[in-house]
Formats: structure tokens, sequence, C-alpha cells
């Protein structure tokens, strides 16, 4: 069976951190396949996202040298609110005989048992739950993993605040990605 993964998030913008969290959870889970889906409308805040097109550009920029990652824009396509549970129904249909890993932080396994559909998506997948600055999250069911990865520094948010500030961003994304950012006056 395929080992297949699926981080998912508002990747705005993709940073240095998530490239390296994609790769350490290929490597660690020994995965076959990693599918990173940035969120169309989400469901547990408001939407202040860049464009899904323009983020789903710069997640491929970014991963374009990762072997094993596809870019999925089945949440952006939805014009719906997207919930993970439907998500990971549809990668089901598509993909029979696998077994999925939903990637998480330790800041959303916080409050998974909130997720529409938990029971039901817990018992479909197992979750990877990545450790975060500020968080001791202690799974809950033996389909949780938690994975000792290292803690990044930064955040998307605090990105999209230095780029309003005209304050640099250098090294917080890959090289490619500042370049778009800079080019298109991208969260201005």
């Amino acid at each position: 069976m395929e080992r297949i993964g699926v981080y998912g998030g508002s990747f705005n913008p993709v940073h240095t951190g998530h490239v390296n969290i994609i790769k350490y959870v290929l490597e660690n889970m020994k995965l076959d396949r990693l599918i990173v889906i940035p969120v169309g409308c989400p469901s547990h805040k408001d939407n202040l996202l860049l464009n899904g097109n323009k983020r789903i550009k710069l997640l491929e920029v970014a991963c374009k040298d990762i072997d094993k990652v596809t870019i999925s824009d089945i949440e952006i396509k939805n014009k719906g609110v997207s919930h993970t549970y439907d998500t990971l129904l549809n990668l089901k249909k598509k993909y029979k005989d696998a077994i999925f890993y939903e990637i998480i932080g330790e800041d959303s396994a916080d409050y998974l048992h909130e997720w529409k559909d938990y029971e039901k998506m817990v018992k479909e997948c197992k979750f990877v739950v990545l450790k975060r600055n500020g968080y001791a999250y202690r799974a809950e069911h033996e389909n949780i993993i938690v994975l000792e990865s290292p803690l990044y520094r930064y955040s998307s948010t605090e990105i999209r605040e230095r780029l309003k500030k005209g304050l640099d961003i250098a090294g917080m994304v890959p090289r490619k990605v500042h370049e778009i950012i800079i080019k298109e006056k991208l969260y201005r």
C-alpha cells in the first residue's frame, strides 16, 4: 500500500519552515508521496488569503526540487468552505490503495477534537503532529503520531507583517519565492 502524506494549510506565504517540514516528514515517515494542499476557503478563520492560484505558484516554486511532492488545487477549486475530512474522502477515491497521513502542527492538534467529523477522520487516516513553539500536545488516539520535529522560528503571519512594514524577509522564504513576492509586490 502506498504511504501518502497530506499537508494542508494556508501557505500564506509558503516559507522555509514549510519546506523543511515537507523534507523532514518525507524522510522520517518514509512516505511514497506527499500532497501539499493550500486551503481554499478556511473553515476556522476569516478568509484573508492571497489568491489561491498565486499561493499554488509559490508552492510549486518552493517545492520544485523535492521528489515525491505534489501540489494540489483540490481545495482552491472547491467554491465552498474547505473541511479536511471532505478533502480526505476525495483523495481516498483517487488513491484507493493507500494509507493516509495527515500532517498537522501542535497548534492544530490542540483543537483537533473540534474538526468536522474528527471521529471519522481519525479512523480513516493517521495524524502526524509536528512540534510548534509554545505547545506540548499529547496524543489522544492510537492513530495520532507525535514527531519530535525541529521547531521553526517564524510564521507566515510574521512574514506578512514584515512585508507590510517594508522589512526584509530574505532567508525566511525560499529564494525564488522571495523574488516573486518582491517582483509582484505581494502581501503589501
